[in-house]
């Protein structure tokens, strides 16, 4: 016989596909074995129902548009209200009530309804990965199998949280030097471009011998004059060029193995990850998700290569017996302190705990060092920017220094 089945992954994805079996007794074994969460398992090839709406309008599975600020502040919104007694249905409708944007409403009416016809929520956020990444399902489903929604939607907007405020200080960190720098662009522009030009006049005029410096900034600007249109043609092909190449695959490949080993950054780049990985694992283990599920749904916390190759060495150290910890201590993109606190949170039971409590520290110590740099790099920029308009000043007035000065001799 054919069983038509929805379940969820060990990866928190939401599966919908057919299965061959003698009774339904047997299918809902076959896939228990598979380790799929069943949820919905039918006699019959059936409809796949992954994209029906309540309404049996179809919705793409893509993110639209929905923003992670908005995310947050929905979550929030949920826990908020499953903590004060109300069904998830009853807040789903309240939240589509009031949402912000169109598809924030849009997605909330779909998955109101599908609760609504009997799909549990981790099952319907798992038709749109690009809106509920892993952990936020398997809490989810977590809060569903144990009855204890209200404290996994508070673990949920924990999470989704903290995730929120990383961004923001990364973000903020980075806004000003980026303005810095697009300023003195814009002020190398300006001179080279229309103040220069009219100083050659002047010189001109002057008929006096120009200093090297002087001369070196009046070829600069005759070629800027004479070429601008190649140079902002070579400037754009740049731009584009490389926006390609990093949205390629090979580009992609390259970055992810890459960008954690940048000079200065490499090192603040992996902390910040390492960090972000201790949270998700934590917060997963805390809320009575499976080790091996953690492990294999924090590899959606980062793309990079280097700690893809991490987890691949924990879950090979878990699969042989040995402890989290004692694998974490083997890699070198791990702190020895930090391993070793793990460890002993592992020894006593209290794995996540020691997680969370290791994940709060490097976050307070990335914030320390991103505040820092966003000091150092200020100053640094300013005075870059500073003695290049110098420069450029010097190199304008000698000359007319040189002709008062004849003047007076004279």
């Amino acid at each position: 016989m054919t069983f038509a089945y929805q379940a969820i992954d060990a990866s928190g994805r939401s599966v919908t596909d057919v299965i061959q079996a003698a009774t339904q007794d047997d299918a809902a074994r076959m896939l228990r074995a598979k380790g799929l969460l069943v949820t919905r398992l039918t006699e019959g090839a059936g409809e796949a129902p992954a994209q029906r709406t309540e309404r049996g309008s179809l919705l793409p599975r893509r993110r639209q548009s929905v923003r992670w600020k908005e995310l947050v502040y929905v979550t929030q919104q949920i826990s908020m209200l499953l903590s004060s007694g109300a069904r998830i249905v009853t807040a789903l409708n309240a939240l589509e009530a009031q949402a912000r944007s169109d598809a924030m409403r849009n997605l909330l009416r779909v998955l109101r309804g599908r609760v609504e016809d009997g799909v549990p929520l981790s099952a319907a956020m798992g038709e749109y990965p690009g809106v509920f990444d892993g952990v936020y399902r398997s809490l989810t489903a977590s809060g569903e199998s144990t009855g204890r929604m209200a404290e996994a939607f508070d673990q949920i907007a924990t999470y989704v949280h903290h995730r929120q405020e990383v961004r923001q200080k990364i973000v903020g960190a980075m806004i000003y030097p980026i303005l810095l720098i697009f300023m003195c662009c814009g002020v190398m522009a300006g001179m080279f471009g229309f103040v220069l030009p009219r100083f050659r006049d002047l010189f001109s005029t002057l008929d006096a011998e120009l200093p090297a410096s002087t001369q070196f900034m009046m070829n600069m600007a005759d070629f800027v004059t004479a070429h601008w249109l190649p140079l902002l043609g070579l400037l754009v092909g740049t731009v584009v060029s490389i926006v390609v190449f990093f949205r390629s695959e090979a580009g992609r490949k390259w970055w992810t193995a890459t960008f954690t080993n940048i000079p200065i950054a490499g090192s603040l780049i992996r902390r910040v990850i390492l960090a972000k990985l201790f949270r998700v694992w934590g917060v997963l283990i805390a809320n009575n998700v499976g080790l091996m599920e953690a492990l294999k749904l924090a590899r959606g916390a980062t793309r990079s290569t280097a700690f893809h190759q991490l987890i691949d060495h924990v879950e090979q150290a878990v699969t042989e017996g040995r402890r989290v910890g004692e694998a974490l201590q083997e890699s070198p993109l791990v702190m020895s302190t930090l391993a070793a606190a793990i460890m002993t949170g592992e020894e006593s039971g209290r794995l996540g705990a020691s997680l969370l409590f290791v994940a709060e520290a490097l976050e307070s110590e990335n914030n320390q060092i991103i505040g820092s740099l966003s000091r150092i790099i200020e100053p640094v920029i300013l005075i870059a920017m500073g003695a290049v308009v110098g420069f450029v000043a010097i190199s304008l007035f000698m000359p007319m220094f040189d002709v008062a000065t004849l003047t007076g001799g004279g």
